[in-house]
């Protein structure tokens, strides 16, 4: 996706700052329905879900001390995102590891091409306090989509999921930028 200057009452920098908010929640509750299943199911991979948690729960703050400096409210997909993002870590959980990562994979693979997108767009606008929040993030997603691709992520049987998480996902980066 392609960002461009925005007609509406609210800048593109602000948009992107709210959007890449509301996907760190979604991101959160992803690895908490993981967590929640795995605890029963899959206790050898919880440490590593918890570690992708907390890397979450940081850039979610990341996020919002910037949107609260520039006096934003939270995106209108916020709860779309919590709500969609605890149902596919739950789905995913229930497939087992090889689930958890195909969800990685997919989910973070979006997620990199818009924060690379993003980066472009802000040092073309010379936002500095945007760019340096979204650069602040992009080597964690990138190691959690690696990470996802490396532990099976990729697995031919799990291609019909992976294009639905990566579809719900861009969906909902579109709608919150609109």
């Amino acid at each position: 996706m392609e960002y461009l200057d925005s007609a509406g009452l609210v800048d593109t920098p602000r948009k992107i700052l709210k959007v890449n908010h509301a996907g760190e929640f979604g991101a959160i509750n992803i690895y908490r329905a993981q967590i929640l299943v795995s605890k029963q199911f899959g206790r050898d991979y919880v440490p590593q879900l918890e570690g992708f948690l907390k890397d979450e729960e940081r850039h979610l703050g990341i996020f919002w001390n910037e949107i609260q400096r520039r006096n934003g409210i939270k995106c209108k997909s916020y709860w779309l995102c919590g709500v969609g993002g605890w149902v596919m870590g739950f789905i995913s959980a229930l497939l087992g590891k090889k689930g958890i990562m195909a969800c990685t994979l997919a989910v973070e693979s979006v997620v990199t091409e818009h924060l690379k997108n993003q980066l472009l767009y802000l040092k073309q606008k010379d936002d500095q306090a945007a760019y340096d929040a979204v650069n602040a993030i992009l080597s964690d997603e990138e190691h959690h989509r690696d990470t996802g691709l490396d532990q099976g992520g990729n697995n031919a049987l799990y291609a019909p999921f992976r294009f639905c998480v990566s579809l719900f996902t861009e969906g909902v980066i579109r709608f919150g930028m609109r």
